[in-house]
This record gives structure tokens, sequence and C-alpha cells, in this order.
């Protein structure tokens, strides 16, 4: 076993695994760890955000950087620096700190287009998609991992888990340099093309197109939704029901496993009944009914547990649904030419949302935790609103002809 870790396809796994554990162990803490400092809402959305700001914004450079000097060196800086914001973060004695390893976080993060490319580079095109499907299980395992991990340590401390995450880190950031290989040969290395690090023009274009913008649109509704809610569950469920790390944590392995199995067993299932576009909306319905399950569960008292899992389930399945039939919609639309750059864009398009969401929400939750809510379920139905439904004919048709 330890040594298919080590093989180059491991290698990227554990990146990937671990990368997506560290995050999953800090976000069940995050409301308890910043108590001591800021409780507000919006102070939790901002150190939210920032992570996934700077991810935006640096990912683009570590791919141009990729391409330029090969993808190891991009990875190895890569795995340190989320090494230092474990670190930073398990050491953490002020606000600023914590914002500072948050935003190391995301740079660090920012390493997930150069991995997928370290992936393809050393993949035959027989085994590439079943290869790529590496980061998918990586990411389910670690959302499962992560909570689980922090729940069964933070009887310890609540430092203890983030350590034990940066330990791993620093485990992986050993094999790595010892073990993984350079796959971009000196001859195929290119220059870095900075026009590439504009991600507004793109963005823009993406939507403003006809069709495709419907997509795209309600794609960084959903995300917006989707990130300002799980990044404020943890606090409504300390604040409203006195839920302590190990419950939320608990709750966090509940959302992962089921958003793991939904996308393993269920989703193509699905697709093949009622067709992508519908699965896509479906999903965004029952994303809102699971954010509005938390309000209502106030209400039922002995039975209010039951129903913020039930409400984790629903939220899990309809994200399960949305997240893969949204790409391949988009994907669906553009011929091959235009694969990267339009699936760059979308990528960026989402981040951007996914920023802006948990801080709208913070700021609405310190006001009134139902308007944010609120806030939350209602754009999932925006973005039910913007997609519609189904056009008759596809798009790529068209596009194609004009080409």
């Amino acid at each position: 076993m330890l040594k298919k870790l080590h093989t180059p396809i491991g290698l990227v796994f554990t990146t990937l695994f671990l990368d997506k554990l560290g995050e999953n162990i800090v976000y069940p803490l995050l409301p308890f760890i910043l108590a001591a400092y800021k409780p507000d809402a919006l102070t939790l959305g901002l150190v939210a955000s920032v992570g996934t700001l700077c991810a935006v914004l640096t990912g683009p450079i570590a791919g141009a950087l990729s391409d330029a000097l090969g993808r190891r060196p991009v990875i190895l800086i890569c795995i340190a620096i989320n090494l230092i914001s474990l670190l930073m973060f398990g050491w953490a004695g002020s606000l600023a700190m914590v914002f500072t390893s948050r935003a190391l976080n995301g740079v660090g993060s920012s390493t997930m287009g150069t991995l997928q490319a370290y992936i393809t580079d050393i993949s035959t095109p027989e085994n590439r998609a079943k290869n790529l499907g590496v980061s998918g299980a990586a990411f389910g395992l670690g959302a499962i991992a992560g909570p689980a991990l922090g729940g069964g340590l933070v009887g310890l401390g609540a430092s203890v888990p983030i350590f034990v995450a940066a330990a791993l880190s620093g485990y992986n950031l050993l094999s790595a340099s010892m073990l993984l290989r350079e796959s971009l040969p000196v001859a195929e290395r290119q220059a870095p093309r900075w026009s590439a690090l504009n991600i507004v023009a793109p963005v823009l274009h993406l939507v403003t197109r006809p069709g495709i913008n419907r997509i795209s649109l309600a794609f960084a509704a959903f995300n917006l939704s989707f990130s300002a809610f799980t990044s404020l569950l943890v606090l409504a469920l300390k604040d409203q029901f006195g839920w302590n790390p190990g419950q939320t944590s608990g709750l966090f392995v509940v959302v992962g496993v089921t958003l793991t199995y939904v996308q393993v067993a269920l989703i193509a299932k699905a697709v093949k009944r009622w067709g992508e576009w519908e699965v896509n909306r479906y999903g965004m319905g029952l994303v809102a009914l699971g954010v509005l399950t938390i309000p209502a569960a106030q209400i039922l008292g002995p039975w209010a547990a039951s129903m913020v899992v039930f409400g984790g389930v629903l939220l899990a399945t309809g994200a399960a649904f949305v997240i893969p039939t949204a790409r391949s919609l988009v994907s669906g639309m553009v011929n091959q030419r235009n694969q990267g750059v339009t699936l760059g864009s979308l990528a960026s398009l989402t981040g951007i949302a996914s920023a802006a969401g948990p801080v709208a929400a913070g700021w609405l939750y310190d006001q009134s935790s139902l308007t944010s809510f609120a806030f939350e379920a209602g754009a999932c139905l925006l973005g039910m609103v913007l997609l519609g439904r189904a056009p008759g004919a596809h798009p790529l048709a068209s596009e194609s002809s004009a080409s």
C-alpha cells in the first residue's frame, strides 16, 4: 500500500487529499477559535473568504509558472506554503495571524490546476480520465477524513487537530521532495503567458455569451449560496443549538459521506433518468431546502438535531447533483479547442462567487440569522430561475458552424 502512495499518481492523490483534509479540519473549528478575538459572523465570513479569493487570484500564476519552470517546483512550493499556513493557524495569537494563515492556505491551494496538469502529463489517452478521477476521490475522502480527525482530536485541545494536519503535510512535503519526478520535459516548457492572468475578460465573455451564460450564472449563484452556508453553518449550530466542535465535525462527516456516495452511486442513474439539465435544477432545489432546515429545526425542540442532520443530507445530495452536471453542461456547449479557457473562466467566476458569499451572508447573519438563511436559500432558487428549462437545440452545433 505504501509503495502505491509513492508512485507519481499516489503522490498527487496524497497532496490533494491532505490539502482537503487540512481545509476540512479547520472549518468546524473556526468559530470556536475566532471567539477569542472577534466572534461576529462577518469576521468569520471574511476569514472563510480570504483563502478562496487568494486561490482564485494566484491559480493562474501557479499554472503559468508550472508551464515555464515545470510542475515539480510549483507543487513542492505550494505544499510548503500549506504547511506554513497550518502551523501559523495552530499558533495564531491574533486575528491578523488567523487571516494571514488562511490567505496562505489559499495560495497553497492554487496548485490544483498544476496537479491536474501533472496527471495529464503522465497519463496516456487510455487512462487519462481514470487518473484525473484521482482528484475527485481525494477531495471526497479529505472532506470525510478532515472532520472525522478534527472531531476525534478536538477533545485534546482545539489546536491539536491542526498540528496533526500540519505533521501530515510535513510528511507529504518530505515524500514529494524525495520521490516526485518532474513530468514536463524542458523541451515542452514555455515562457509564462502573462495575458492568461487576466481573469476579468474571459469571465465577462462567459457571462455575456447567450446560452452558456445561463448555466454559468446559475452555477455561480449556487456556489455563492453553498460557500456562504457551509462557512456559517458551524457558527449557527454553536449559537442556536449549543453544538460543540465534535458534534459539528460529525455533521461534516455525514455531509462528506453523502456527497461521495451520491457522486459514486446515484448521479449517473439520475442523469440517465432526467438528464443533466433537470438534475442540476433539482440539485439546487435540494440545497435551498437543506439550508432552510436549520431555521426550521429551531422550533422542533428535541428533534432539532435530527432535522439538522437531515438538512445536511439534503444539502450534500443537492451539491453532488449540481457540481458535476454544471461543469458537464458548460463543457458540452463549447468545442474541444475552447474547453480549457471556458472551464478556467468558469472556475474563476465560481471562485469569485464563493468568496463573496460568506462575506454577504456573514453581514446579514449579524443583523438576523433568519435573513442570512433566507439569502442563502434565495441565491440557490435564483440559480434555478437563471438556469430555466433545457433548451430544445444544442448550442454546440451553432458554435461549430460559426467557428
